[in-house]
């Protein structure tokens, strides 16, 4: 589960474990948006640790926020639409879900998140998902309803 504050912008290859297991499908370099924070780069060690994880505990999280973390899976492939699945989480618990919608012929989003930064979130899960080489899409297999 990545951090709700952290846009993704570049994917990042660093020494990851196992990449395809991170919850934004690979690593990232980006931005925090945490309030008085807005466009901080964060370091090498903190995307390690938190914005790529989700639970931070940096500095710069504010206390009062909607979640603690956000994840996302493929849903249904159907008539060249994707469904983006997301569920946020605030102290281990669900706090928000739903699905955005993804065109992938023109890579153009149908339904997408009010959040800007779930957005963001979903649009790098789906390019890292898609840019794999045996991933389901790759292969032009159906991916199962989640």
């Amino acid at each position: 589960m990545a951090c709700p504050f952290f846009i993704p912008d570049e994917r990042w290859n660093a020494d990851w474990t196992f990449p395809h297991r991170l919850p934004l499908g690979a690593g990232w370099k980006g931005t925090c948006t945490a309030p008085g924070h807005q466009n901080v780069r964060p370091g090498d060690d903190e995307l390690k640790s938190w914005c790529n994880l989700g639970y931070a505990r940096c500095s710069r999280i504010p206390t009062n926020r909607h979640a603690d973390a956000i994840c996302f899976a493929l849903g249904q492939q159907r008539d060249g639409v994707l469904r983006v699945r997301f569920a946020c989480e605030r102290d281990h618990l669900p706090a928000e879900h739903g699905e955005s919608l993804d065109e992938l012929a023109t890579g153009l989003w149908r339904e997408q998140h009010v959040d800007a930064r779930l957005q963001r979130m979903a649009e790098g899960y789906v390019r890292a998902q898609m840019g794999r080489p045996a991933s389901r899409l790759d292969q032009g297999l159906p991916i199962p309803a989640g």
